[in-house]
Protein backbone atom coordinates (compact mmCIF):
# COMPACT_ATOMS: atom_id res chain seq x y z
CA UNK A 1 0.00 0.00 0.00
CA UNK A 2 1.65 3.20 -1.06
CA UNK A 3 0.39 6.11 0.66
CA UNK A 4 -0.28 9.57 -0.47
CA UNK A 5 -0.79 8.10 -3.75
CA UNK A 6 -4.11 6.88 -5.59
CA UNK A 7 -4.44 3.12 -6.09
CA UNK A 8 -7.38 0.77 -6.71
CA UNK A 9 -9.36 -1.48 -4.11
CA UNK A 10 -10.84 -4.53 -4.88
CA UNK A 11 -13.79 -3.81 -2.52
CA UNK A 12 -16.66 -5.46 -4.33
CA UNK A 13 -15.02 -6.23 -7.40
CA UNK A 14 -11.74 -6.41 -9.45
CA UNK A 15 -10.50 -2.66 -9.18
CA UNK A 16 -14.04 -1.37 -7.90
CA UNK A 17 -12.26 2.07 -5.75
CA UNK A 18 -9.93 4.21 -6.07
CA UNK A 19 -8.57 5.31 -2.66
CA UNK A 20 -5.77 7.64 -1.39
CA UNK A 21 -4.22 6.67 2.02
CA UNK A 22 -2.34 9.71 3.70
CA UNK A 23 0.43 9.57 5.42
CA UNK A 24 -0.54 8.53 9.13
CA UNK A 25 -4.23 7.83 8.53
CA UNK A 26 -5.43 4.72 10.64
CA UNK A 27 -8.83 5.09 9.79
CA UNK A 28 -10.46 3.55 7.06
CA UNK A 29 -14.15 4.48 6.26
CA UNK A 30 -16.31 2.44 4.18
CA UNK A 31 -20.22 4.54 3.74
CA UNK A 32 -23.36 3.43 1.92
CA UNK A 33 -24.37 5.66 -1.04
CA UNK A 34 -26.97 7.97 -0.82
CA UNK A 35 -27.14 7.43 3.27
CA UNK A 36 -23.79 7.88 4.86
CA UNK A 37 -23.37 11.95 5.56
CA UNK A 38 -20.04 11.84 6.69
CA UNK A 39 -16.58 11.63 5.18
CA UNK A 40 -15.56 8.34 3.28
CA UNK A 41 -12.89 6.89 2.07
CA UNK A 42 -14.90 4.38 -0.39
CA UNK A 43 -19.01 4.32 -0.85
CA UNK A 44 -20.28 1.22 -1.41
CA UNK A 45 -23.87 0.07 -2.54
CA UNK A 46 -26.41 -0.66 -0.33
CA UNK A 47 -27.07 -4.34 -0.92
CA UNK A 48 -23.03 -4.64 -2.28
CA UNK A 49 -20.95 -7.85 -0.27
CA UNK A 50 -17.44 -6.67 0.52
CA UNK A 51 -14.34 -8.39 0.42
CA UNK A 52 -13.02 -7.51 3.22
CA UNK A 53 -9.88 -9.89 2.67
CA UNK A 54 -8.54 -7.02 0.38
CA UNK A 55 -7.18 -5.50 3.33
CA UNK A 56 -5.18 -8.30 4.88
CA UNK A 57 -1.71 -7.40 3.31
CA UNK A 58 -2.04 -4.13 4.52
CA UNK A 59 0.17 -3.09 7.91
CA UNK A 60 0.94 0.20 9.85
CA UNK A 61 4.87 0.48 9.48
CA UNK A 62 5.38 -0.87 12.98
CA UNK A 63 3.74 -4.03 11.85
CA UNK A 64 0.31 -4.85 12.96
CA UNK A 65 -2.61 -4.83 10.72
CA UNK A 66 -3.72 -1.74 9.20
CA UNK A 67 -6.16 -0.17 9.63
CA UNK A 68 -6.33 0.28 13.34
CA UNK A 69 -9.90 1.56 12.88
CA UNK A 70 -12.51 0.32 10.50
CA UNK A 71 -15.62 2.21 9.98
CA UNK A 72 -18.39 0.79 8.63
CA UNK A 73 -22.20 2.05 7.60
CA UNK A 74 -24.10 -0.80 6.11
CA UNK A 75 -25.53 -4.70 6.90
CA UNK A 76 -22.61 -6.43 5.44
CA UNK A 77 -22.17 -8.28 8.78
CA UNK A 78 -19.44 -10.67 7.01
CA UNK A 79 -16.64 -8.62 8.90
CA UNK A 80 -17.27 -10.80 11.79
CA UNK A 81 -16.08 -13.99 10.19
CA UNK A 82 -13.07 -12.02 8.34
CA UNK A 83 -12.32 -10.54 12.23
CA UNK A 84 -11.76 -14.36 13.42
CA UNK A 85 -8.81 -14.86 11.13
CA UNK A 86 -7.75 -11.36 11.24
CA UNK A 87 -7.90 -9.27 14.70
CA UNK A 88 -9.47 -6.24 14.20
CA UNK A 89 -8.26 -3.23 17.01
CA UNK A 90 -11.44 -1.31 16.64
CA UNK A 91 -14.43 -1.37 14.69
CA UNK A 92 -16.93 1.52 14.44
CA UNK A 93 -20.30 0.01 13.15
CA UNK A 94 -23.20 2.05 12.06
CA UNK A 95 -26.01 -1.04 10.83
CA UNK A 96 -28.90 0.16 8.44
CA UNK A 97 -31.59 -2.12 8.70
CA UNK A 98 -29.81 -5.18 10.36
CA UNK A 99 -31.99 -6.59 13.39
CA UNK A 100 -29.09 -9.42 14.85
CA UNK A 101 -26.04 -9.65 15.00
CA UNK A 102 -23.87 -12.62 16.52
CA UNK A 103 -20.22 -11.27 17.61
CA UNK A 104 -19.60 -14.63 19.37
CA UNK A 105 -16.47 -15.65 17.17
CA UNK A 106 -15.53 -12.89 16.91
CA UNK A 107 -11.79 -11.09 17.45
CA UNK A 108 -12.38 -7.54 17.83
CA UNK A 109 -10.61 -5.64 20.80
CA UNK A 110 -12.73 -2.64 20.70
CA UNK A 111 -16.34 -2.72 19.33
CA UNK A 112 -18.30 0.73 19.14
CA UNK A 113 -21.96 0.42 17.47
CA UNK A 114 -24.14 3.44 16.77
CA UNK A 115 -27.82 2.10 17.02
CA UNK A 116 -30.85 3.82 15.50
CA UNK A 117 -33.42 0.84 14.82
CA UNK A 118 -33.97 -2.08 17.54
CA UNK A 119 -30.58 -4.45 17.84
CA UNK A 120 -29.60 -7.48 19.36
CA UNK A 121 -26.15 -8.08 19.72
CA UNK A 122 -24.55 -11.25 21.16
CA UNK A 123 -20.84 -10.55 22.03
CA UNK A 124 -17.96 -13.24 22.45
CA UNK A 125 -15.05 -13.50 24.60
CA UNK A 126 -13.14 -11.71 21.72
CA UNK A 127 -14.91 -8.52 21.86
CA UNK A 128 -12.74 -6.99 24.65
CA UNK A 129 -14.52 -3.59 25.05
CA UNK A 130 -18.24 -2.19 23.78
CA UNK A 131 -19.68 1.10 23.34
CA UNK A 132 -23.21 2.02 22.48
CA UNK A 133 -23.68 4.85 20.83
CA UNK A 134 -27.29 6.43 19.39
CA UNK A 135 -31.02 4.99 20.18
CA UNK A 136 -29.55 2.84 23.38
CA UNK A 137 -33.03 2.18 24.32
CA UNK A 138 -33.38 0.20 21.02
CA UNK A 139 -30.40 -1.94 22.25
CA UNK A 140 -30.88 -5.95 23.42
CA UNK A 141 -27.29 -7.36 24.19
CA UNK A 142 -26.38 -10.51 25.24
CA UNK A 143 -23.35 -12.89 26.38
CA UNK A 144 -21.54 -9.93 27.37
CA UNK A 145 -20.56 -11.59 31.08
CA UNK A 146 -17.10 -11.50 30.34
CA UNK A 147 -17.04 -7.50 29.88
CA UNK A 148 -16.27 -5.38 33.50
CA UNK A 149 -16.88 -2.21 31.39
CA UNK A 150 -20.00 -0.72 29.20
CA UNK A 151 -20.01 2.61 27.74
CA UNK A 152 -22.88 4.15 26.56
CA UNK A 153 -23.38 7.12 24.33
CA UNK A 154 -27.24 8.81 24.22
CA UNK A 155 -28.47 10.88 21.00
CA UNK A 156 -31.44 11.50 18.69
CA UNK A 157 -33.73 9.88 21.71
CA UNK A 158 -36.54 12.34 22.72
CA UNK A 159 -37.37 10.29 25.85
CA UNK A 160 -36.95 12.30 28.97
CA UNK A 161 -35.07 11.06 31.36
CA UNK A 162 -33.00 8.86 29.65
CA UNK A 163 -32.23 5.61 31.40
CA UNK A 164 -30.58 2.52 30.55
CA UNK A 165 -33.00 -0.82 30.21
CA UNK A 166 -32.47 -3.10 33.14
CA UNK A 167 -29.63 -5.57 31.03
CA UNK A 168 -29.95 -9.45 32.10
CA UNK A 169 -26.68 -9.41 34.23
CA UNK A 170 -25.03 -6.88 36.32
CA UNK A 171 -23.19 -8.03 38.80
CA UNK A 172 -19.91 -8.50 36.94
CA UNK A 173 -19.87 -4.87 35.70
CA UNK A 174 -17.31 -2.85 37.52
CA UNK A 175 -17.09 0.45 35.36
CA UNK A 176 -19.59 2.65 33.60
CA UNK A 177 -19.50 5.01 30.88
CA UNK A 178 -22.38 7.67 30.55
CA UNK A 179 -22.52 10.08 27.80
CA UNK A 180 -25.28 12.79 27.03
CA UNK A 181 -25.63 15.99 25.33
CA UNK A 182 -25.34 18.70 27.30
CA UNK A 183 -28.24 20.52 26.04
CA UNK A 184 -30.20 17.24 24.93
CA UNK A 185 -32.27 15.25 27.51
CA UNK A 186 -30.76 14.57 31.33
CA UNK A 187 -29.77 10.77 31.82
CA UNK A 188 -31.34 9.61 35.11
CA UNK A 189 -28.68 8.13 37.62
CA UNK A 190 -31.41 6.07 39.31
CA UNK A 191 -30.93 4.27 36.34
CA UNK A 192 -27.62 2.80 37.33
CA UNK A 193 -28.96 1.54 40.98
CA UNK A 194 -29.10 -2.17 38.65
CA UNK A 195 -24.80 -1.94 38.69
CA UNK A 196 -24.62 -3.17 42.14
CA UNK A 197 -20.71 -3.28 42.17
CA UNK A 198 -19.49 -0.64 40.38
CA UNK A 199 -15.93 0.83 41.34
CA UNK A 200 -15.53 3.42 38.78
CA UNK A 201 -18.86 5.81 36.88
CA UNK A 202 -17.60 8.65 34.14
CA UNK A 203 -20.40 10.77 33.58
CA UNK A 204 -20.57 13.51 30.96
CA UNK A 205 -23.40 15.87 29.78
CA UNK A 206 -26.87 16.65 31.30
CA UNK A 207 -27.56 14.46 33.92
CA UNK A 208 -30.15 14.04 37.22
CA UNK A 209 -30.62 12.49 40.11
CA UNK A 210 -27.16 12.53 41.51
CA UNK A 211 -27.88 11.57 44.56
CA UNK A 212 -28.76 8.07 43.52
CA UNK A 213 -24.84 7.64 43.35
CA UNK A 214 -24.37 7.40 47.03
CA UNK A 215 -25.59 3.92 46.88
CA UNK A 216 -21.94 2.70 45.35
CA UNK A 217 -20.13 2.19 48.76
CA UNK A 218 -17.47 0.46 46.62
CA UNK A 219 -16.76 3.49 44.35
CA UNK A 220 -12.76 4.25 43.76
CA UNK A 221 -12.95 6.77 40.62
CA UNK A 222 -15.73 9.18 39.37
CA UNK A 223 -15.45 11.96 36.86
CA UNK A 224 -17.60 14.57 35.86
CA UNK A 225 -17.24 16.35 32.41
CA UNK A 226 -19.54 18.81 30.52
CA UNK A 227 -21.84 18.83 33.60
CA UNK A 228 -24.35 22.14 33.74
CA UNK A 229 -26.34 20.24 36.34
CA UNK A 230 -24.54 19.23 39.56
CA UNK A 231 -27.65 19.25 41.77
CA UNK A 232 -28.26 16.88 44.45
CA UNK A 233 -24.53 15.06 43.57
CA UNK A 234 -23.12 13.43 47.79
CA UNK A 235 -20.24 14.48 49.14
CA UNK A 236 -17.13 13.14 47.93
CA UNK A 237 -16.28 11.85 51.52
CA UNK A 238 -19.41 9.77 50.98
CA UNK A 239 -16.88 7.19 49.34
CA UNK A 240 -14.48 5.71 51.63
CA UNK A 241 -12.55 4.53 48.41
CA UNK A 242 -12.43 7.25 46.30
CA UNK A 243 -9.00 7.56 45.04
CA UNK A 244 -9.71 9.10 41.70
CA UNK A 245 -12.00 12.00 40.98
CA UNK A 246 -12.12 14.41 37.88
CA UNK A 247 -14.33 17.52 37.68
CA UNK A 248 -14.11 19.35 34.50
CA UNK A 249 -16.25 21.93 32.42
CA UNK A 250 -18.43 21.59 35.49
CA UNK A 251 -20.94 24.35 35.88
CA UNK A 252 -18.97 26.69 38.81
CA UNK A 253 -21.36 26.67 41.88
CA UNK A 254 -21.39 22.81 42.78
CA UNK A 255 -17.74 22.79 41.20
CA UNK A 256 -16.87 25.17 43.87
CA UNK A 257 -17.77 23.18 46.92
CA UNK A 258 -16.45 19.94 45.36
CA UNK A 259 -13.21 21.65 44.91
CA UNK A 260 -13.52 22.65 48.63
CA UNK A 261 -14.40 18.75 49.49
CA UNK A 262 -11.25 18.00 47.82
CA UNK A 263 -8.89 20.14 49.55
CA UNK A 264 -9.74 18.46 53.00
CA UNK A 265 -9.97 15.09 51.86
CA UNK A 266 -6.36 15.23 50.60
CA UNK A 267 -5.26 15.92 53.96
CA UNK A 268 -7.18 12.86 55.25
CA UNK A 269 -6.51 9.91 52.13
CA UNK A 270 -3.85 9.29 49.02
CA UNK A 271 -5.69 10.01 45.95
CA UNK A 272 -4.12 8.78 42.42
CA UNK A 273 -5.11 11.30 40.65
CA UNK A 274 -7.59 14.45 41.67
CA UNK A 275 -8.56 17.77 40.16
CA UNK A 276 -11.37 20.08 40.06
CA UNK A 277 -11.15 22.19 37.03
CA UNK A 278 -12.21 24.36 34.32
CA UNK A 279 -15.50 25.31 36.12
CA UNK A 280 -18.15 26.97 33.90
CA UNK A 281 -20.61 29.68 34.68
CA UNK A 282 -24.93 28.73 33.13
CA UNK A 283 -24.30 30.57 30.34
CA UNK A 284 -21.53 29.09 29.06
CA UNK A 285 -23.14 25.82 28.59
CA UNK A 286 -25.48 27.80 26.49
CA UNK A 287 -23.12 29.60 24.21
CA UNK A 288 -20.99 26.54 23.73
CA UNK A 289 -23.80 23.85 23.06
CA UNK A 290 -27.40 25.42 23.14
CA UNK A 291 -27.53 28.65 21.06
CA UNK A 292 -30.69 28.55 18.69
CA UNK A 293 -28.97 28.98 15.62
CA UNK A 294 -26.90 26.23 15.66
CA UNK A 295 -28.67 23.70 12.94
CA UNK A 296 -28.21 27.14 10.68
CA UNK A 297 -25.72 26.85 7.58
CA UNK A 298 -23.53 28.29 6.16
CA UNK A 299 -23.24 32.26 6.60
CA UNK A 300 -26.69 32.17 8.03
CA UNK A 301 -25.04 30.26 10.94
CA UNK A 302 -21.92 32.54 11.58
CA UNK A 303 -23.75 35.94 11.38
CA UNK A 304 -26.60 34.64 13.91
CA UNK A 305 -24.23 33.11 16.11
CA UNK A 306 -21.26 35.95 16.33
CA UNK A 307 -24.17 38.64 17.01
CA UNK A 308 -26.06 36.28 19.82
CA UNK A 309 -22.41 36.23 21.42
CA UNK A 310 -22.37 40.07 21.12
CA UNK A 311 -25.92 40.48 22.25
CA UNK A 312 -25.08 38.45 25.27
CA UNK A 313 -21.88 40.44 26.40
CA UNK A 314 -23.98 43.32 26.08
CA UNK A 315 -26.90 42.43 28.01
CA UNK A 316 -24.58 41.00 30.74
CA UNK A 317 -23.76 44.32 31.17
CA UNK A 318 -26.81 46.11 30.98
CA UNK A 319 -27.98 48.24 33.59
CA UNK A 320 -31.73 49.46 32.14
CA UNK A 321 -34.23 47.73 30.23
CA UNK A 322 -33.19 50.11 27.47
CA UNK A 323 -30.03 48.77 26.84
CA UNK A 324 -31.29 45.20 26.98
CA UNK A 325 -33.85 46.22 24.32
CA UNK A 326 -31.44 48.04 22.36
CA UNK A 327 -29.22 44.78 22.38
CA UNK A 328 -32.26 42.32 21.19
CA UNK A 329 -32.76 45.49 18.58
CA UNK A 330 -29.36 44.68 16.98
CA UNK A 331 -29.75 40.94 16.90
CA UNK A 332 -32.91 40.71 15.40
CA UNK A 333 -32.04 43.18 12.59
CA UNK A 334 -29.01 41.71 11.58
CA UNK A 335 -31.25 38.58 11.40
CA UNK A 336 -33.86 40.87 8.85
CA UNK A 337 -31.11 41.08 6.77
CA UNK A 338 -30.02 37.22 6.27
CA UNK A 339 -31.59 35.47 3.70
CA UNK A 340 -34.12 32.50 3.77
CA UNK A 341 -35.60 33.13 6.92
CA UNK A 342 -38.78 30.97 7.53
CA UNK A 343 -40.93 29.91 9.91
CA UNK A 344 -38.37 27.93 11.66
CA UNK A 345 -35.83 30.47 11.23
CA UNK A 346 -38.49 32.81 13.39
CA UNK A 347 -38.60 30.11 16.27
CA UNK A 348 -35.19 29.97 16.64
CA UNK A 349 -34.81 33.83 16.77
CA UNK A 350 -37.68 33.70 19.20
CA UNK A 351 -36.24 31.36 21.34
CA UNK A 352 -32.91 33.02 21.61
CA UNK A 353 -34.25 36.73 22.35
CA UNK A 354 -35.85 34.46 25.35
CA UNK A 355 -32.42 33.06 26.39
CA UNK A 356 -30.60 36.24 25.97
CA UNK A 357 -32.91 37.97 28.12
CA UNK A 358 -33.27 35.21 31.27
CA UNK A 359 -29.67 36.44 31.25
CA UNK A 360 -30.10 39.94 32.11
CA UNK A 361 -29.83 40.93 36.07
CA UNK A 362 -33.06 42.72 35.05
CA UNK A 363 -36.38 41.66 35.55
CA UNK A 364 -37.80 41.33 31.99
CA UNK A 365 -41.27 39.87 31.36
CA UNK A 366 -41.21 37.37 28.76
CA UNK A 367 -44.01 39.11 27.59
CA UNK A 368 -42.25 42.33 27.15
CA UNK A 369 -39.22 40.49 25.11
CA UNK A 370 -42.14 39.40 23.03
CA UNK A 371 -42.89 43.04 22.53
CA UNK A 372 -39.37 43.43 21.47
CA UNK A 373 -39.46 40.97 19.43
CA UNK A 374 -42.31 41.42 17.75
CA UNK A 375 -41.61 44.81 17.02
CA UNK A 376 -38.31 44.64 15.14
CA UNK A 377 -38.74 41.59 13.26
CA UNK A 378 -40.19 41.70 9.13
CA UNK A 379 -39.91 38.21 8.81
Amino acid sequence: MERDKPFYLSLTKENSHKVKITAGQGRFAIGTKGITMSKCDALVEREDTINWSVFNEFQVPAGGNWPRVMEYHGDDTSFIQWSAIREMEQLDWVPLDCTEADFSQAAIRRLVVTIDHPIRLILGKGVKDISIRGKVSNLTLENYEHLEALSFSFANDTVSPLRLQVLKTTAHIKEINIHTKVNGQPFDCNSLSQFTNLTAISLSGNVCNLGELKQFENLESLELRYMPNLEGIPTLASWSKLNYFIGWNIEEKGGKELKKQLTVLEKERTFQYASVSNLKKPEWFITEFSIPFGSWVGKNNKVAVKAYKEALKTIKKAKTKEEVKEAIRVLVEIVNDLPNIETTEREDTWEAVMQLVSFSSLVIAEEEANQWFDEYRDF
